[in-house]
């Protein structure tokens, strides 16, 4: 899933500019208002008019070539602030997917385990709301206590907000993407990683336009994060921009947690309805849906293994 995630990625890249570039625009507006206004007058709007509206009147600035040179100097700032916040995003994508560096161990371990132990205290929740659902079953209807049907898919949701399957990251994106690898590999036997290239000949450009797009979605909710980091920085001479930076960390953390779960929930169904095309395509041909020692067979053979 990862080579996956950097593939679509690749073809995602010459599009940054239309996206990066505005926002870039945007964000250096904000630091000429924090530069003008500073903490103590930060309402005062108005005096960014005044003050451009002096640099404007004075004769050097009515010049055709300064004023040229003052534009080609904005946009340049503005793409280099676009590439700053691609890399940027870049280390948060590395975050949210668990690829923490080597002194961010410690606590990357400290929170796999603060997950893995909620995902099992709701685990065990589920079991025992179906062994009590169980038990009723066994009582006469006369005797029974209230149990909501709704409860097990309740607490099941509730686990599920953890992780699909018993967390082994820091992070609900990193094991999201392993809980498509693990659920595609149970129930099929094939290794997604290795199944992925060929499934992706077999389908159609609607498909892998719907791929590209929850990928674009997850790549700009990344740099909405990094924009936030940035905007948090201006909050040193700017004491609004760190509400703009809340706000944008708030808004990004969101869209990507939703962009990852529409991503694997594309990859898996792409698995679900080609699987057994993929099978055929490679001379394991068979009626019913793609069955766990077929999907080993495959998997046997993408890998090459001998």
């Amino acid at each position: 899933m990862n080579g996956l995630l950097s593939e679509l990625g690749k073809s995602l890249a010459t599009r940054w500019l239309s996206y990066l570039v505005p926002t870039s625009l945007l964000f250096l507006g904000a630091v000429g208002t924090g530069a003008v206004l500073g903490h103590r007058r930060w309402y005062d709007l108005p005096a960014v008019v005044r003050r451009l509206d002096t640099l404007a009147s004075r004769p050097g600035e009515r010049s055709l070539g300064t004023a040229l040179a003052v534009a080609a100097g904005i946009v340049l700032l503005a793409v280099a602030t676009g590439l700053l916040v691609r890399a940027l995003g870049g280390g948060v994508d590395r975050l949210w997917i668990g690829d923490w560096p080597r002194v961010l161990r410690w606590p990357g371990a400290r929170l796999t385990r603060r997950r893995r132990a909620r995902w099992t205290l709701a685990d065990e929740r589920v079991r025992e709301a179906w062994r009590a659902h169980a038990r009723l079953l066994d009582i006469p209807e006369s005797g029974r206590t209230e149990l909501s049907d709704q409860e097990p898919a309740r607490l099941i949701a509730e686990r599920d907000r953890v992780c699909l399957v018993p967390p082994e990251g820091p992070t609900w994106a990193g094991d999201r993407v392993r809980a498509a690898d693990r659920r595609v590999l149970t129930t099929y036997g094939l290794d997604l990683g290795a199944a992925w290239p060929r499934l992706w000949l077999l389908t159609s450009e609607d498909i892998h336009a719907e791929l590209r797009t929850a990928r674009q979605a997850y790549d700009a909710a990344s740099q909405l994060v990094a924009w936030s980091t940035l905007y948090l920085t201006l909050a040193a001479w700017w004491w609004p921009a760190l509400l703009i930076a809340a706000a944008t960390c708030a808004v990004g953390i969101r869209r990507g947690h939703a962009a990852m779960e529409t991503f694997c929930l594309l990859a898996e169904s792409v698995v679900d309805l080609h699987g057994r095309d993929l099978a055929s395509a490679l001379g394991f041909p068979h009626a019913g849906p793609l069955r766990p020692g077929v999907g080993r067979n495959v998997t046997i053979q993408l890998r090459k293994d001998v």
